[in-house]
């Protein structure tokens, strides 16, 4: 047992325990702090201050829990030697059954065409930039409308590649 001969020593052990207790205090701070990722190298922070939006209350009544806001994942691109930004925008982050879901809400200036190019355009960058996320919902308050989109392969399917070209849902020329 450490006997404490003078308060010089107590006093010292009172500033020890004080300097650990900050390192602590600083270090679950930075930990709790840290970029949300979902394993993709590209993290981004969660914004807590939803504020309240149709789309949001379409995701409720679905059974989603809105965890984040719109968000802004900043880009950078090395061509030659020229840096180049830009940015995708994330409308909501939402949890369903302990899988992490990306959202995109309807714009009326930018439509999205419902056709295996014009989801890839719209939607692939999403998929790929956060694999590990269950998919990409969106979401048309106006119309009630509230789709799931995944990235998955036609191997599930029983239809050929003839019996889609023969449909005219896809192009062989």
């Amino acid at each position: 047992m450490i006997e404490l001969g003078s308060s010089f020593d107590g006093f010292l052990m009172v500033l020890i325990v004080a300097i650990l207790g900050y390192i602590g205090y600083r270090t679950f701070r930075t930990w709790v702090r840290r970029p949300f990722g979902l394993k993709s190298g590209i993290g981004f922070e969660l914004n807590d201050q939803i504020l309240e939006h149709p789309a949001v209350d379409l995701l409720e009544q679905a059974g989603f829990e809105v965890l984040s806001d719109k968000l802004k994942i900043p880009l950078a691109f090395q061509v030659d030697d020229r840096k180049l930004h830009s940015r995708l925008f994330i409308d909501y982050i939402a949890a369903k059954d302990g899988e992490f879901y990306l959202v995109r809400t309807a714009r009326e200036r930018m439509p999205v065409e419902w056709t295996g190019s014009g989801i890839r355009r719209d939607f692939l960058p999403f998929l790929l930039m956060y694999p590990e996320c269950a998919g990409v919902l969106y979401v048309d308050a106006e119309q009630n409308l509230l789709k799931e989109i995944t990235l998955t392969t036609d191997e599930d399917e029983d239809v050929s590649e003839q019996q889609l070209a023969e449909e005219g849902l896809w192009r062989t020329k």
